[in-house]
C-alpha cells in the first residue's frame, strides 16, 4: 500500500506539471500564431511582388491602374482571412484529419499533363491587350473553378458560395470553444498532445490553400501564364519544399514543364511556370521572430515528452503493483 500511495502521489505531481505546461504551451502558441500570421502576410506580399515585377512584368503592366489595385486589395483580404484561420486553431476541439493522398505531387502533375495531351486545350480568356479597366469580382474566385464572363453565372456562383461559406462558418462555430474551457481540457497529456498535433497539422494546409487561392487570383487576372492548365497549377502548389531546387526565390515555385506541341507532335514544348508556393519552413527561416517562437515550442515540447514518459512509467508501475495485489487476493490453495 505504501508503494501504491507513493506512485499515486508521483502521478498527481506529474499531472500538476502537465497542467502548468498546458497553460504555457497555449500561451506560446498564441504568440507563435500571431507572428506567423504577420510573417505569412509579409512573405505573400513579397512573393506576389516578385511574380508581378520579375516573373511576369509585361502581363502586370497590361493591367489597368484600377485592376492592379483590386489585385492588391484581394491579396490583403486573403492574407487577413488566413491569419484569422490560424487564430481559430487555438480554440478548436482537436479532431483527427483525413489522411492526405499518398500520391506525390510530381506524379499527380504528370498524370494531369498526360490527360491534357489527349484533349484539346480550351481558350479560357483572351489576352488583355488594352489598359482599360476590366471588371473582375475577385471575391468570386474559388480554387476549383474558372469564372465565366457571364454576369448571370457570376451571380449564381456568388449565391452558391455564400451558402457554402455559411455552412463552413456554422461548422467552425461548433468546433470553437472558449479559451478557458480549452485550457481546462488540456490537463490530460493525451488531449494536450492531440491538440498540439492538430494545430501543427492544419497550419501547412492553411498556407497551401492561401498559396493556391492567390495563384488563382493572379491566373484569372491574366498575370500567370494561361498556357499552364489550372489543375497542374493546383498540383504544383501542393509540392513540398524538398521537391523544389535549392537556391531559388523563397516561397516561389519555378518549374519547366514539358508538354506536347499542338502544331508538331514530334517537337516538345517547354513552358516555364512561376507561381506562389508558401512554405512554413521558409517563413520560419526567413522571419527571425517566427523562428524564435518555434524554438520556444520545441523547448516546451521536450519538457512535455519527458513528463509523458515519466507518467506512462508510473502508470505501468501502479498497474503492476495492483495486478500483483489482485492476484494474491484471488489465489487460494486447493
Amino acid at each position: 500500500m505504501g508503494d501504491i500511495k507513493t506512485i499515486e502521489q508521483d502521478l498527481q505531481r506529474i499531472e500538476v506539471a502537465i497542467t502548468d505546461i498546458s497553460k504555457e504551451l497555449y500561451s506560446i502558441y498564441q504568440g507563435y500564431l500571431q507572428v506567423l500570421g504577420q510573417g505569412i502576410h509579409q512573405q505573400l506580399v513579397f512573393a506576389c511582388y516578385y511574380i508581378c515585377t520579375q516573373g511576369y512584368p509585361e502581363a502586370f503592366l497590361q493591367l489597368s491602374f484600377s485592376l492592379r489595385q483590386k489585385v492588391q486589395q484581394e491579396l490583403r483580404e486573403k492574407s487577413k482571412l488566413a491569419v484569422q484561420k490560424l487564430q481559430e486553431l487555438l480554440n478548436q476541439y482537436p479532431e483527427y484529419q483525413q489522411k492526405l493522398d499518398d500520391t506525390s505531387a510530381a506524379e499527380l502533375m504528370m498524370s494531369l499533363l498526360n490527360e491534357e495531351e489527349n484533349k484539346k486545350e480550351e481558350v479560357l480568356t483572351k489576352r488583355i491587350d488594352q489598359k482599360e479597366a476590366i471588371e473582375f469580382d475577385y471575391s468570386e474566385l474559388f480554387p476549383t473553378e474558372i469564372l465565366s464572363k457571364s454576369t448571370t453565372y457570376s451571380q449564381e456562383k456568388k449565391v452558391e458560395n455564400q451558402g457554402q461559406d455559411n455552412i463552413n462558418e456554422s461548422a467552425a462555430e461548433k468546433n470553437k470553444i472558449s479559451t478557458e474551457n480549452i485550457i481546462d481540457k488540456l490537463h490530460d497529456v493525451d488531449t494536450l498532445i492531440h491538440w498540439q498535433e492538430n494545430i501543427e497539422k492544419q497550419i501547412p494546409e492553411i498556407i497551401k490553400k492561401l498559396s493556391y487561392q492567390t495563384n488563382c487570383m493572379l491566373y484569372q487576372a491574366g498575370i500567370l501564364a494561361k498556357k499552364i492548365p489550372q489543375k497542374v497549377l493546383e498540383a504544383a502548389t501542393k509540392m513540398e519544399s524538398r521537391n523544389i531546387p535549392v537556391g531559388g526565390q523563397p516561397n516561389i515555385l519555378n518549374l519547366l514543364i514539358e508538354a506536347e506541341d499542338s502544331e508538331d507532335d514530334d517537337d516538345a514544348k517547354v513552358n516555364r511556370m512561376i507561381a506562389i508556393n508558401l512554405q512554413l519552413s521558409e517563413i520560419e527561416f526567413t522571419d527571425i521572430n517566427v523562428g524564435g517562437w518555434r524554438n520556444k515550442i520545441h523547448s516546451i515540447l521536450g519538457k512535455l515528452n519527458q513528463l509523458q514518459r515519466e507518467y506512462r512509467k508510473k502508470q505501468r508501475e501502479l498497474a503492476v503493483i495492483e495486478a500483483e495485489s489482485a492476484w494474491r487476493s484471488s489465489w487460494y490453495e486447493d
